[in-house]
């Protein structure tokens, strides 16, 4: 009886190791974040699953020369409007719901590991925040960056990736195109976003969630101003192009600080961004802030709208810039 239960131990054991690399072998090859892309099955695939992960493992394959780093208005940028001025191999490392702590752990790697001559920063008030909103869901691991995508992480992530809900999701929905490129939000995916809501409602739910937000989250504090002077101390140290520049708001959301009493708190962050680096400052009340047409909501530019950051960023006037969109600040 021993022995026949040591067999059924055995053959237990060696099934149920079966049926996990199996179920690893599966989500392999479906790859729905598009890590390994070994294999066309013709299925969307949905970078905002691991947007961190994604990222990672794509940038040591394009092994930039240029990168931009940001949250989701950055994330909008094109590359290939930079790409105009730098002449190399740009990069968006915008990420969605970034913090400044991750931003930093990518832009420290990217120096260490790339031949990196110019780095874009796009800064926005909410990030400097003391206090950040709660974004369990993000997949970002420090480890990353000292242990690459190991066996283990790869492991990691495809058990992780929720599967069915991908699976469900790819199925219902067909796209032509790509979402992402360069690790950019493509122009095809802002318009399907575009014509999923209309302004109203784009406007409204972005307006709410940013009462919510400044009223609940901002504060001032130190923790991730200190992180943003890491960040310009390593340009420094590895002697980059570096170009800060504040992201563009829709003006109502100008309205919300002003009602909720924190412009003290915009304007000190103003004041420090300058005490660290010049920067071009575009978050504030002008004619291209104004105009509704300008914006998917009341926090992100149309992609078609970057170029005119570049064009102020690399003082080229053959592009026409509004006169009073963008202000070059200094300590002065």
């Amino acid at each position: 009886m021993k022995k026949q239960y040591k067999i059924y131990l055995l053959l237990s054991i060696i099934l149920t190791l079966f049926l996990f690399s199996l179920g690893i072998a599966i989500r392999y090859i479906i790859d729905p974040v598009g890590i390994n892309n070994k294999f066309n099955l013709g299925l969307y695939k949905d970078v905002a699953l691991a947007y961190r992960t994604q990222k990672f493992v794509e940038l040591n394959k394009i092994k930039p020369n240029t990168i931009m780093l940001g949250g989701s208005r950055v994330h909008y940028l094109n590359p290939k409007d930079l790409e105009k001025y730098t002449h190399d191999k740009v990069y968006n490392l915008g990420l969605s719901y970034s913090t400044l702590e991750e931003q930093y752990y990518f832009l420290k790697y990217s120096l260490e590991n790339f031949d990196i001559k110019n780095v874009i920063i796009g800064i926005n008030l909410y990030t400097f925040s003391e206090v950040l909103e709660d974004n369990s869901n993000s997949d970002f691991d420090k480890d990353i960056f000292t242990n690459k995508f190991n066996f283990y992480q790869q492991i990691k992530h495809y058990l992780e990736v929720p599967l069915f809900k991908y699976l469900k999701f790819a199925y219902n929905n067909t796209f032509t195109e790509p979402f992402y490129e360069d690790g950019a939000i493509t122009k095809y995916h802002q318009d399907i976003v575009l014509k999923g809501k209309s302004w109203e409602q784009r406007k409204n739910n972005s307006y709410n969630g940013y009462i919510e937000k400044y009223r609940d989250y901002l504060e001032w504090g130190e923790t991730n101003l200190e992180y943003f002077k890491k960040m310009i101390q390593l340009c420094k140290d590895y002697n980059v192009n570096l170009k800060v520049f504040t992201t563009a708001i829709h003006t109502s959301q100008l309205d919300i600080l002003k009602d909720l009493n924190k412009m003290d708190i915009y304007y000190k962050w103003k004041d420090e961004i300058a005490k660290i680096t010049p920067y071009w400052d575009f978050m504030y009340d002008n004619s291209v802030t104004r105009n509704d047409d300008n914006f998917i909501d009341t926090s992100h530019i149309k992609q078609e709208f970057g170029k005119l950051y570049f064009a102020k960023l690399f003082d080229d006037t053959s592009v026409d810039v509004p006169k009073d969109f963008g202000v070059y600040v200094n300590k002065r």
